[in-house]
């Protein structure tokens, strides 16, 4: 009887999981660092409300086991690409070394922070699980909170925050209006409205200079209450592993149309991949990128080409989608809480902002890139 090829995984997230989860007929491994099995990501601010963490998770622990998938839990500190094996360093403090015949790196990536003068001594971020439960702690006894940055996250973060602890709560954006890759000036400051009907301050065209324990301090003088903070600054592709064992990088790892890197028989998928000097953040991008770094391994790979962005979410109480890019005129229409704004340059829809309006999201994205 043929030994099964051994497929490693390296990532808990959308693209690791997507691509276990595909690579069929194969002894697969799935090696994530943190404590929990995977779960989603984007959900992580109901952490805040005292949701249990297993309310997050993409699958139970049974679903692994059907599919055969062996989870390891541990931080990988090398990738030996000559003798195709992966180290880890489990939490019981033993080594592990896992051949390969094929890796997927699906490392995600890291939040960005900023080093601010003025002596405060804690900080948060909000990227894992654990994150998450340690900011919960924090607000439990907190007076106020400030987010620096007004990203996805963040956001939801500070609309969760305010909602669940009755605290004043202060967004601050450095440009000058909250989602700009996302969303246009008009549609921004329609979820600015609402989230102030949260009681979220939103300060836009705002730069952080320094902190202390209390305050928060703005160029310009300002100062916002503060006794917790945290930062939703974006995110950096978690490169370094692939970087140590001598695999091409940029931005992010380096891959071609099939997602392999520079090292044979080794892939990269996710928010860690760049493609042609681009890098992606989105789920969608995640979940197609994890598909196709299967097929490759497989060999029946086909080139991937990436979706148009998107992003769906909710934010203080209305539903949000974005399609394409906010670019070209805007064509607006809108009613009651409902707004429709379609963007057309050069004859052809760019993108579309929809706010409250379900109903035409299909629409919607079906008609980014066609002409009217």
């Amino acid at each position: 009887m043929d030994t099964l090829k051994k497929a490693v995984v390296i990532g808990g997230g959308i693209a690791g999981v997507q691509a276990a989860s595909r690579l069929s007929g194969m002894d697969v491994t799935l090696i994530t660092e943190e404590e929990y099995l995977p779960y989603y990501r984007m959900r992580i601010g109901e952490i805040l409300r005292g949701s249990d963490p297993s309310s997050l998770l993409i699958h139970p622990a049974e679903w692994y086991e059907e599919k055969g998938i062996k989870i390891v839990r541990g931080a990988v500190s090398e990738i030996d690409t000559a003798e195709k094996n992966v180290h880890v360093s489990a939490p019981d403090s033993s080594d592990l070394r896992i051949p390969y015949d094929s890796l997927i790196i699906a490392t995600g990536s890291r939040a960005r922070t900023l080093s601010l003068p003025g002596g405060r001594k804690e900080s948060h971020v909000l990227r894992t699980l654990s994150d998450a439960l340690s900011l919960r702690k924090a607000l439990l006894s907190a007076d106020s909170f400030a987010v620096i940055g007004g990203g996805l996250l963040g956001l939801e973060l500070a609309a969760e925050a305010a909602e669940s602890f009755h605290i004043p709560v202060s967004v601050i954006e450095c440009a000058d209006h909250l989602l700009p890759r996302q969303l246009d000036a008009a549609s921004s400051e329609v979820i600015e409205k609402a989230l102030n009907a949260k009681g979220v301050e939103v300060i836009t065209s705002g730069n952080a200079e320094s902190a202390d324990d209390d305050f928060l301090y703005l160029s310009g003088g300002r100062k916002v209450s503060a006794s917790v903070l945290a930062f939703s600054a974006g995110v950096c592709p978690a490169k370094e592993i692939a970087e140590s064992a001598g695999i091409k990088t940029g931005r992010g790892i380096i891959v071609d149309r099939h997602l392999r890197t520079s090292a044979p028989d080794v892939y990269a998928a996710g928010d860690a991949a760049e493609l042609d000097g681009k890098t992606f953040g989105l789920a969608v991008h995640a979940r197609e990128m994890g598909s196709t770094a299967a097929m490759s391994v497989m060999g029946c790979g086909e080139d991937y080409i990436p979706s148009e962005p998107s992003a769906l979410l909710k934010i203080a109480g209305l539903d949000v989608a974005s399609f394409g890019v906010p670019e070209g005129d805007a064509r607006v229409e809108s009613g009651g809480e409902r707004r429709r704004t379609i963007f057309v340059k050069d004859g052809i829809v760019r993108g579309a902002v929809l706010i409250n309006d379900k109903a035409f999201m299909a629409s919607a994205k079906a008609m980014i890139g066609k002409r009217i």
